[in-house]
């Protein structure tokens, strides 16, 4: 089972400083993920991660996946674009079948999932040196309001390591609840029409930023 790691120990309101900028991971930037992910997720699965990243980047499976990463672009020229944090998730299909049916039903039938899909967010971090800048906070946000895009999604969840309050903390002030507690921590937010609204909250923030910039 993948878990995601904190980037913060806060969240913060601000977006991030102007010299860090986002832009969707690429096959070239397979090599820094690895390093990235050994450094964030040393206690994950046994699994290799190679294998998958690599087939993401390749784009096998690109109308399944959202991914995002960030970079100083403050830098030296040879370090400029290159990763520093970044986000991943899988849409999952079947809601339905999920062993989060029933919180986002909350008691009503099941059957009301049919054709229904969660957004699972696999990975999520930022190298240690970045954090505290509101990296984290944005990306989770840019997860939002994909998932407020897609017609059929209902939810977004995630699971994290119970030991790791930072990471709890920050979701939680995201809007995620716990729905389960154990090795980890299974964290579902945004359920239902909540979702969509603030999706659509999240782009108007945006376009006023960039009004203003």
């Amino acid at each position: 089972m993948t878990t995601t790691m904190a980037t913060s120990t806060k969240v913060h309101n601000q977006p991030p400083p102007p010299e860090i900028r986002f832009r969707p991971l690429l096959l070239s930037d397979l090599a820094t993920l690895l390093h990235i992910h050994a450094k964030i997720f040393p206690h994950g699965n046994d699994e290799d991660p190679s294998l998958f990243y690599e087939q993401m980047l390749s784009n096998e499976d690109s109308d399944k996946m959202m991914t995002l990463g960030a970079v100083d672009s403050s830098r030296p020229d040879d370090k400029s674009d290159e990763i520093i944090g970044y986000v991943v998730t899988t849409k999952i299909v079947n809601a339905s079948d999920s062993e989060l049916a029933d919180n986002i039903v909350a008691g009503e039938s099941s059957d009301k999932l049919d054709n229904k899909s969660l957004v699972y967010v696999m990975w999520l971090g930022v190298l240690e040196a970045y954090r505290n800048r509101g990296i984290g906070t944005y990306l989770m946000k840019e997860v939002i309001e994909y998932a407020s895009k897609i017609p059929t999604c209902v939810g977004i969840y995630l699971h994290a390591v119970a030991e790791n309050k930072a990471a709890i903390k920050l979701y939680k002030k995201m809007k995620f609840k716990c729905v389960r507690r154990d090795v980890v921590t299974l964290m579902l937010g945004h359920v239902r029409s909540g979702l969509k609204s603030a999706g659509t909250r999240l782009r108007k923030i945006k376009q006023e930023r960039q009004h203003r910039s």
